[in-house]
């Protein structure tokens, strides 16, 4: 209930009581009637504040965001982010904030659990040189917030796929969307991602964040059945100038009923199947792109993700989850 309501008064009256006796003009008092009036409704309840405090400080971080691409130079762009870095980091801190959803802030992605108690922001600063450094946090919300710091390292190992990664071995990121899962009791995470790896090639991202019991974070977990044996993560070069579909959509596939083939709906992670641009490029990952009509993906079944291929694709565009 408003003030107005609770006082069971007109506005008009309220007013009307309130200017001076007076000023005759109607203008003037037309006048102090509104200045009257905002003041009222400037006024706030308590428990107002703090999400008018949040937006505020949202607003500030999404102009520090901006402001680090309208430097010229690499060593400003890490320099603005590093403010901006800083900040946001103690706002994530700051228990006030921990139900802000900090969902607009320019240049970030954010994802989220169901419940919202596990948020990930991740960014990235493209250098002259071609490649991208990451930045982001890692939120867990509990009673208070713990926040981990993402920084990407400068190289990653040959066999990344087979590495269970801690957070200060990130390879870097942008993540943009999360599927939870359980295997027994314990939650894990998947995260999709892309990456602008190199001058030339890009890169999707299939990945496990997992929390332990003591709060410990790692990503990567051995539950891709794949071609090539079980990986911790996959990850899919191709070239640059292509763009390649990895989403978590609902679809038809084949499956195996004793000695008959059906197609059955199910959710899954779907992603384009790649090839190279000329058979004499096969293994140069630089140089495969989407074969356009064919689909793979990853289904869920008994603590694995596991491959399925030629997925009959009919959903495109709309259907994701």
């Amino acid at each position: 209930m408003c003030f107005f309501e609770s006082a069971k008064l007109p506005v008009n009256s309220i007013l009307l009581s309130l200017a001076p006796p007076n000023v005759e003009n109607s203008e003037m008092r037309t006048a102090i009637f509104t200045l009257i009036l905002i003041a009222l409704f400037s006024v706030r309840p308590a428990f107002g504040q703090e999400t008018a405090t949040g937006v505020a400080i949202r607003d500030s971080l999404s102009s520090l965001s901006s402001g680090i691409w309208k430097q010229k130079t690499d060593s400003a762009r890490l320099g603005a982010n590093e403010v901006f870095y800083r900040k946001f980091e103690a706002a994530l801190h700051n228990k006030t904030f921990i139900s802000f959803p900090f969902d607009s802030i320019q240049g970030i992605t954010r994802i989220a659990s169901v419940n919202g108690d596990l948020r990930i922001f991740t960014w990235n600063i493209p250098l002259s040189s071609g490649i991208n450094r990451y930045f982001g946090f890692i939120q867990i919300i509990q009673d208070s917030a713990d926040v981990i710091p993402l920084r990407s390292t400068a190289s990653e190992p040959a066999d990344i796929e087979t590495f269970q990664l801690e957070p200060n071995t990130w390879y870097g990121a942008l993540y943009y969307k999360l599927i939870e899962e359980k295997i027994g009791e314990k939650r894990i995470f998947t995260l999709l991602a892309w990456d602008g790896y190199a001058l030339n090639s890009n890169r999707k991202i299939i990945d496990i964040l997992t929390i332990d019991n003591s709060g410990n974070v790692r990503f990567g977990l051995p539950v891709f059945k794949t071609a090539d044996g079980i990986k911790s993560r996959v990850i899919m070069e191709y070239a640059e100038k292509s763009s390649m579909v990895l989403r978590y959509d609902y679809q038809s596939v084949l499956v195996k009923k004793r000695k008959k083939v059906k197609k059955e709906g199910t959710w899954l992670i779907v992603f384009d199947r790649l090839i190279p641009m000329d058979p004499t490029l096969k293994g140069i990952r630089k140089y495969y792109v989407p074969a356009g009509d064919t689909y793979d993906g990853f289904i869920f079944r008994n603590g694995f993700w596991v491959l399925a291929e030629d997925i009959d694709v009919v959903n495109k565009v709309k259907n994701s989850k």
